[in-house]
C-alpha cells in the first residue's frame, strides 16, 4: 500500500498552512499515491485492453493481407514472399507463424468479412490513429509486393482507409510514401554492415543512383529519400525538418508499443524509423543544413 505521498503531503501542508494545509496536502498526496500505483502496477483492465488491441491488430494484419493478395484474382509469388518476409521480420515463434498463415489463408476466402474485421480493428484502435496508420502502411507494403497496384487492390486499400477514418488524400500520401520507401529500401539495405550491425550509409551529392526493379523508371536515391519523407524536392529546409519530426513521432517504436502494437511488430517500426532517419540524412547532407 502506498501512503508516503499522503504522509509527506499532510506534514508539509500542516507546516505551511496549519490544519487547512494538512487537508490540502493529504488530498494532493493521495492523488500522487494513486497515480504512482497505477504507473507501477497497471490495472487488470488496462492490461486486458492492451492485449485486446494487440490481438485485433495481429488478426486484422494477416487476414486483410491475404484478402488484398487475392484481390486481383490470383496470388503472385512476390505477394507470398512478402507475407513470409513480414512474418520473418516479426520473428514469430512456430505457433504464431502458423496462426499468421491461417489468418492469411482465411482472408483469401470468398466468405471473408472485410467490413467486420475493419470495424473490429477500428473499435479497438480508434484512440490511436498512429497505430491504424501503421496498419495501412503494412497493407500497402503487401499490396505493392509485385511492383504495381492492381485496380481491385487499390479499391480495397482505399476502402480500408475510409473504414479506418482516413481520407482519400491521406491514402494518396501514404501510397506515395510507401512507393518511394520500397524503392529507397533497395539502396538503404545495401548500406547495412553485418560486422557492426548498423547502417553505414555514405552519400555524395549526385553520386548515388539505382535502377528501379519493378518500378519502371530510373531514379536517384535522393529523390526516393524525399519521397520517404512525403515531400517534393522544392520544399524548404523548415518543411523538411517538420516532416521528419512528424514521421519519427508517428513511427516511434515505444509509442506504438504503448498504444498496442504487438510486440513482434516493434522490429518493423524500428526499421521504418531507421529508413526515415536515413532519408532525412541524405536530404540534409545534400542541402547542407544541420
Amino acid at each position: 500500500m502506498m501512503i508516503w505521498g499522503k504522509i509527506i503531503g499532510t506534514f508539509l501542508g500542516y507546516r505551511m498552512l496549519g490544519f487547512l494545509g494538512a487537508f490540502i496536502g493529504y488530498s494532493v498526496g493521495d492523488w500522487f499515491d494513486r497515480s504512482l500505483r497505477l504507473h507501477l502496477h497497471p490495472s487488470t483492465s488496462a492490461r486486458t485492453r492492451s492485449a485486446s488491441v494487440q490481438q485485433a491488430f495481429f488478426q486484422a494484419t494477416f487476414s486483410v493481407m491475404g484478402h488484398i493478395a487475392k484481390a486481383d484474382g490470383h496470388i503472385s509469388v512476390n505477394e507470398i514472399r512478402v507475407a513470409e518476409k513480414i512474418m520473418s521480420r516479426l520473428e514469430l515463434n512456430d505457433e504464431l507463424r502458423q496462426e499468421a498463415m491461417r489468418l492469411f489463408n482465411e482472408g483469401k476466402k470468398a466468405s471473408f468479412d472485410l467490413e467486420q474485421t475493419l470495424s473490429h480493428l477500428f473499435q479497438e484502435c480508434r484512440k490511436h490513429p498512429d497505430l491504424l496508420r501503421f496498419f495501412i502502411e503494412v497493407q500497402l507494403e503487401a499490396g505493392l509486393a509485385d511492383g504495381e497496384l492492381h485496380p481491385e487492390e487499390r479499391r480495397i486499400l482505399l476502402l480500408i482507409c475510409q473504414r479506418l477514418h482516413f481520407s482519400q488524400k491521406e491514402f494518396e500520401q501514404l501510397w506515395s510514401r510507401q512507393w518511394a520507401s520500397q524503392a529507397f529500401h533497395q539502396w538503404f539495405s545495401s548500406q547495412f554492415d553485418p560486422k557492426t550491425r548498423s547502417y553505414q550509409y555514405q552519400y555524395q551529392a549526385g553520386a548515388q543512383s539505382r535502377q528501379s526493379t519493378g518500378f519502371g523508371s530510373r531514379s536517384s536515391s535522393l529523390q526516393d529519400a524525399y519521397g520517404v519523407l512525403g515531400l517534393e524536392m522544392s520544399v524548404t529546409n523548415a518543411e523538411i525538418k517538420t516532416a521528419y519530426r512528424r514521421l519519427m513521432n508517428q513511427h516511434h517504436p515505444d509509442k506504438l508499443a504503448a498504444r498496442g502494437l504487438p510486440e513482434g511488430m516493434i522490429k518493423m517500426a524500428k526499421e521504418k524509423t531507421q529508413a526515415i532517419s536515413a532519408a532525412y540524412e541524405l536530404v540534409r547532407k545534400d542541402r547542407g543544413f544541420r
